[in-house]
């Protein structure tokens, strides 16, 4: 195996036309995972004391928020994909800010990882670096609400 397909860099030489396995494996992993959120998000229910799924308590609670009272980054994230999937996108901005962003992103990815494993040239550099830049976008964007919602803490 060349070292050019060891990496799993954006520009990938333009000689290369298939994915490395790697490379594969890292979209399949990214896909299952996001294919995995979506799911959960469908299959989980709010009620008045917290998420179930038929019926049943969900057990994953943020432990920052429950030791010491004070919300991390992602608290709300998931009742926020919830209510967007099933489209209730004011409900979902108001348990997290950026989570219709993220819950759209998440399920771009899914055709996006489909596209790249079964694509036998390589996918489109612009492509690639809209994700990447949206992803850094999205996570610095979490990063400044949680900052900004700390700072109202003190």
């Amino acid at each position: 195996m060349s070292q050019q397909c060891i990496s799993l860099s954006i520009d990938r030489p333009s000689g290369m036309g298939r994915l490395c396995e790697p490379e594969k494996a890292f979209h399949w992993i990214v896909m299952i995972l996001c294919v995995l959120a979506v799911t959960v998000s469908l299959l989980l229910r709010q009620d008045g004391d917290g998420l179930r799924v038929f019926g049943i308590r969900w057990p994953v609670r943020c432990a920052l928020y429950e030791t010491f009272g004070v919300k991390c980054a992602l608290c709300g994230l998931t009742r926020s994909f919830c209510a967007m999937a099933v489209g209730e996108l004011s409900s979902a901005a108001r348990f997290h800010l950026f989570g219709p962003a993220i819950f759209v992103f998440v399920c771009l990815q899914i055709p996006y990882r489909i596209h790249t494993l079964w694509k036998t040239r390589k996918v489109n550099r612009l492509l690639r670096r809209v994700g990447l830049y949206l992803a850094v976008g999205l996570l610095g964007g979490l990063l400044i609400n949680w900052l900004v919602y700390l700072g109202g803490l003190i």
